[in-house]
This record gives structure tokens, sequence and C-alpha cells, in this order.
């Protein structure tokens, strides 16, 4: 076989930049971005046509259980666990890029059950929001629940938000108490000794108001839910230049409690976050006082806040929070069952067509117009309201019904016990946890939603009327397995992901308890992939990826709050198996089975960042062939990798400012001749510049060789037009 010329390997080389970094993509908050859609439109590199060929790359492990979703930022990827500890990654080497960080003392949730922790899964209470990152300003914001010191009592408890550095973990500002009196009345933020005990479960928002001023958010939900009280849920709102202590301005929040004249109403969402469009923050409020029965109260309901920045030295640069719009969805009063949270998964935006899209335990997918809310009527939304994660028994409203059309009253909208366990199908509970997620195509939308105990299911979005039209497809696995009614929870966690509208690209992603009830037990959880836009006879979506189908790519327990990430290339699963979990592509596919070499043609493996003084590359110097000595001891240690004889490419892609750059290629071949062989082919295709800690690499078999016969050349091994063989120089 004929050696690739060095055109079109470079040509292969553009392929893969064109395919891998054309648009890299940070995912610094929960959901991707404050829409909250889920929806990564910048992937090039995963696609329907290579998911199926997606394996574990590696695992990154932790301290204990991880409860939110994993971040990634260039090339960190950022963990944080149950011990309130904070990791950073490589996400290329799986090395540790900075000393992790136990930000406060953890304490035992479990002898007071009930409270923190009903079900006793939990052995440390620590993150369970995820942190937001801004990427401007390479900072982290995060909170942590726990004891003020090693030595405190386990039930004296504090809510700390903390303001690290995104490159050390190190405190940028002193961590901040979250403490005081809601704004609006009725009480103020459990901290010490206080109970009931809040918990912060939704993830912390980023906010950019008009004037460039950034806030961050802070949701809290309540322990006991009783709605007549004690305890309530608030949202708190830090002006960012106090948190940095800039002139007239302290780190005083603003607090607005959801139920001041009542209790509980919690904002916890399943772990999303709120979202955010402006000034304007959008969020679903849990069980408790309503609007309808005590006007001023807020709890299962769609609430839009109003953000209104501190002014230095007015109040100390204190901000605001104040109600601008809401929509009571229902009263659990007089209810079957009075535990049925509207705010049990969070809510999306789309913000250039003005829907905002959520729904709650009810299994009910709700279409609000964001500027209109409708307060105590559904006229304004786009569509009635209707069950969208299973397919139920009739009488049921269908998707895509004008709020004109008069509601049947036996439908679930209306006859609120239609939708428990009793009245379902199967007998059993089909809640909505996993916020539902949305990708758009070039003439409509489609909006996913996985419920309890059923398939993923994906309905049409219309650009024209705004309505979610119709049902489209479901997929084929079913969240918490064959149980026994009433079934599990939570149903799946989704994130979606398409190189913008161009056909052919989107790929649906879902991790799912297996088997079991994740809200009450540790249980098996699995990686599920389908092509967003395919549908197959029946109405199926097509399934691309399974973790359990190949034992190797198990990723251990499921985590009930952690949302995967995809981002250039690669996914990220958080688990309740102290480990996130890396998919990938594998660049090298072998197509035919790896040859025996004779002992003699067999290469050792360099030593990792450091190649043997007598048999390797130390004996160049660090500029040999006018390329960096880092390069060919890379390029040698993946040539050990893949002991195939055959003639492989090794990229490797330099990163200037963000921006994504096919700087340097190496042709090289794997146990060909020798070591100095090997040396010699690797160097005349290097230039200079490669960083081994701001590059990617890839290698890829170009094709299998015969065996040469002994005593060939320099220029032989290399290929044509090989480059003039420079002076070695000892160091």
């Amino acid at each position: 076989m004929t050696l690739l010329s060095r055109t079109s390997a470079l040509v292969l080389i553009a392929a893969l930049v064109s395919a891998s970094f054309a648009q890299a993509v940070d995912v610094w908050t929960v959901a991707v971005n404050n829409t909250r859609q889920g929806w990564n439109r910048f992937e090039t590199v995963l696609t329907p046509a290579n998911v199926p060929k997606l394996k574990k790359i590696r695992e990154f492990i932790v301290d204990e259980k991880i409860d939110v979703s994993p971040l990634v930022v260039g090339d960190k990827l950022y963990v944080f666990t149950m011990t309130n500890t904070a990791y950073i990654f490589d996400v290329n080497t799986g090395a540790q890029l900075a000393t992790p960080r136990q930000l406060a003392a953890p304490f035992d949730p479990r002898p007071d059950p009930g409270q923190m922790d009903r079900w006793l899964i939990y052995h440390n209470w620590g993150i369970t929001a995820t942190p937001v990152i801004d990427v401007a300003t390479n900072t982290i914001y995060v909170t942590t629940f726990g004891k003020p010191n090693a030595n405190s009592q386990n039930t004296e408890r504090n809510n700390m938000l903390w303001i690290l550095d995104a490159n050390t973990l190190a405190d940028k500002t002193p961590p901040v108490l979250i403490a005081g009196n809601a704004d609006n009345g009725g009480g103020g933020i459990a901290n010490g000794f206080t109970t009931p005990y809040q918990k912060m479960r939704a993830g912390l928002g980023l906010l950019t108001d008009a004037g460039g001023n950034k806030a961050v958010v802070v949701s809290f939900s309540i322990n006991g839910e009783n709605p007549r009280g004690p305890g309530h849920g608030f949202v708190v709102a830090y002006d960012v230049r106090g948190l940095n202590r800039e002139a007239g301005f302290t780190p005083t929040p603003a607090i607005w409690n959801v139920t001041p004249r009542g209790g509980a109403g919690g904002v916890w969402m399943s772990g999303s976050g709120p979202a955010i469009d402006g000034d304007d923050i959008y969020l679903a409020t849990g069980n408790g006082m309503d609007p309808a029965t005590m006007p001023g109260n807020f709890s299962e309901s769609f609430v839009k806040l109003r953000y209104t920045a501190g002014v230095p030295g007015v109040g100390n640069g204190k901000p605001t929070l104040a109600v601008a719009d809401h929509w009571g969805a229902f009263s659990d009063f007089g209810r079957a069952d009075e535990d049925q949270d509207l705010g049990a998964a969070g809510v999306f935006l789309i913000p250039e067509r003005g829907n905002l899209i959520g729904g709650g335990k009810d299994g009910i997918l709700y279409n609000l117009d964001k500027n209109n809310l409708g307060k105590d009527t559904w006229n304004p939304q786009f569509n009635l309201p209707f069950v969208a994660t299973y397919l139920p028994n009739a009488p049921n409203g269908a998707a895509g019904l004008p709020t004109t059309t008069a509601a049947n009253p036996n439908w679930p909208i209306v006859n609120r016990d239609r939708n428990l366990p009793a009245q379902t199908p199967a007998g059993k509970s089909h809640h909505i946890h996993g916020t539902p997620v949305y990708l758009e195509r070039a003439t409509s939308g489609i909006v996913y939603v996985w419920g309890e105990n059923e398939r993923l299911k994906a309905f049409n979005f219309a650009f024209a009327t705004k309505r979610i039209a119709s049902f489209r497809a479901q997929g084929t696995q079913i969240a918490s397995g064959n149980m026994d009614a009433p079934g599990g929870m939570p149903g799946g966690r989704l994130v979606v992901s398409s190189n913008g509208t161009a056909p052919g690209t989107g790929v649906v992603w879902g991790v799912y308890p297996t088997q079991g009830n994740a809200n009450s037990a540790v249980v098996h959880g699995a990686l599920v992939a389908y092509d967003a836009t395919t549908v197959l006879n029946g109405g199926r979506l097509k399934q691309l990826f399974h973790s359990d189908a190949n034992p190797a790519n198990n990723m251990g327990n499921f985590a009930k709050y952690s949302t995967p990430v995809v981002a250039n290339g690669r996914v990220y699963v958080g688990t309740f198996s102290n480990k996130v979990v890396q998919y990938g592509l594998i660049a090298q596919n072998v197509a035919a089975a790896p040859q025996t070499l004779p002992t003699s043609q067999r290469q050792s493996a360099p030593v990792a960042g450091t190649a043997p003084a007598s048999n390797g590359l130390s004996d160049l110097d660090a500029m040999t062939f006018g390329c960096p000595k880092a390069a060919l001891n890379a390029a040698a240690r993946e040539a050990a990798k893949v002991p195939t004889q055959g003639t492989y490419q090794f990229a490797y892609f330099r990163i200037n400012n963000d921006s994504h750059h096919a700087s340097y290629e190496i042709h090289f071949k794997s146990n060909y001749h020798g070591e100095a062989d090997l040396k010699y082919c690797v160097a005349i295709y290097c230039q200079q510049g490669w960083d081994p800690k701001t590059t990617k690499t890839s290698v890829t078999l170009m094709g299998h060789e015969r065996q040469p016969a002994a005593g060939a050349t320099h220029g032989a091994a290399c290929g044509p037009k090989p480059a003039p063989l420079k002076r070695r120089v000892k160091r």
C-alpha cells in the first residue's frame, strides 16, 4: 500500500478539525445555558451516524456521591460532591488540575429521617445545587449546606455561598453566609440549629441585566412542606458587585419568600435552574399555600420575578426581587394526594418565540406565554395543558388543542385526581422530574420529556402557532424497568445535541434508573441515546447507544439530580458510584485483526512525560527538527498504544484565546522499523508550538502495511518527499 501523501494527510487533518473544533461549547450551568432548554446546538462531533460507536473513555474518581451536574469549560471538567468538595480535571487526560478542596464540613443526614434524608441513602450531605461558572471572569459560584467546622454538632448547619477561582479553587473573595429575612415578609432563611431546614436543590443562576450588572441567583426548597408553615421556599439574588466588595456595595442579597402568608412552596425543580431572560427570572414552585387559596402566596405556580440591580451607596447596594407575573396552576387542598408539586421539574424558555414550558408531578405539560403567564387563567397559554408523560386511556385531551377548546370534566387538567396512579393505565405514577428539553430544526421544533415508569416522549412544536402541536414518537427504554405498581422515580434526565439545525445531527441523550426506585434506594443507571428526529415504524425513536449493551461501557449507579453533559464530542455522566464517566469516540477504528510482530521489532512504551535516556527521545535536543521534545514523546506514547502494524495519523490542535486551529500534524508508523525511524517519521512532520496544556490529540489508523524489507532507509519508512534529516544535538 502506498503511504498517504503529505497533502492528503493535511486534508484529513482539516476534516478532523472541522468535525471536532469548528465551534467549541462551554457548559457553565445546568441545562447548557440560561434558557434551560438543555440543547447544545454547537455539537459538531457526535451525530446519529457515529454515536453507535460511542465508548467509555475514562472515569473521574471522586470521594463521594455526585448529586449535581458536572460542568465543562474549555478543557476543564468541574465536579462537586456530597462532602462539599470541588474537583477540577483535565478532560483529555483525566489529571487533576487543582488540589480538591472541601469547602465545608458535611453533616450526616441520616439521624433525622423525614428532614434531609428520609430514605437513608446519603452518608454525607454536601453540594446539592449545581454551581454556575462565570466564564468571562473565571469565577465559580457554589453553595454548600454544612457544619460551620468539622467539630460542630451534626445539627448545626449553615448555608454558604463561595466565590472561587476557576483555575485553583482558591477564594476570590470571602464566602458569604446566606442569611436574612425576606423582603416581602414571612420570615427568613434557616441557619445554625434553626429548623425546619431548607434544601438547595435548584441549580444556581447567573443573570446579566441590560446594564451589564450581574447577579447570582440561589433557590431554596423546604423540609416539612406544611402549607401553613413553618418554613418557606425562597429565591435569593446577590449583586456580584456586592460579592466583590466593590465601593458602595456589601454582599447584601434580595430575598423573596414564596409563601409569606403561609408555608412551604419550595423551589427545587429536581435540580434544574431558574430560566433567565435579561432581568427576568422564571421558575416553578412546589406544594404549599397557593395564590387562589390565599393571595400573596405562590405555591404550585409558574412565577416571573423581576430583578433590579443595586445602586452604589444606597442600602449597601442591595438589589431587589419582585413578582412581575405568575400563573397559579392549581391548589393541593382537597386532593386525594396533596403532594403533587408543579415544581417537581424545571422550566425552559424559547425567548425568541415567547414560550415558557414546564410541568410537574401530574405529568402535564404547560405551554405559557412568557410575557403573559395568565395569573388565574390558562387563556393566554399557547395550547391547552395536556398529559405528556404517558398515553393514557380515554378520556384525555390531546396535545396541541387551543385554549378555546372546552375541557372535558374528566380530563386530568380538570379532574386532578384522574392522574393519580390508581387512574393510570398501569396503576403507576408518571411524574415529570427531569426538566423537558427542546431542539429546533429549520422549520419546527421538538419537545422531549421522560416521566417516571414510562418511555421518553417527543412532541412536535409548531413555529407558526407556538403550540406543542402533536405527539411525535417515543423511546424504547422504560425508566425504573418492570417494577410493580406504583413504580419508581424519577424518570429520565435529558439533554439534546445537534450541529445547529443541520439535518442528521440531532441526538437526544438520557440517563435513567434501569430498574428500581432511585428516590428511595441506590440503583443502577444507564446512558441511552436516540436519533432526535428519525421516527421508525410504530412511532418509535431510533435508539443509537445504550451503556449496558457492552459491560465495558457500564456507567454505575444512577444519580437522581445529575443531568448529563454533552460537550465537544464527549458525554459526561455524574453517578452515585463516586465518579463522573466520560464517553466519546475512539479515534483509531482498526478494521483488521492486529498483527503480531517479531520480538526484535516490538517497542517498549515510553514512560508518560519522559523518554528513557538510552533508548528514547531524550537524546534529542528539545528543538531537534524544529519539533518540541514533548511532541516527540507524545507521539511515541501514542504509537505504543496502537501496536497494530500500520500507518497512523497523530494530530494535535493548539487552542489560543478559545479559538481552535489545526496548527500541527504528525504522520508516523507504529512499530515499523525501530525507535530511530519512529523519531524521524514523527519529526519530519512536526512543527514548533506544541503545548501539552492547550492541545487536543487524536490518532487514526490510515491503513495496514506489509512488513517491509530489512534495512529500509528513513525516507522509505516515512513516505514520499521526506524532509531532509537534521543534525541531532546531544543535551
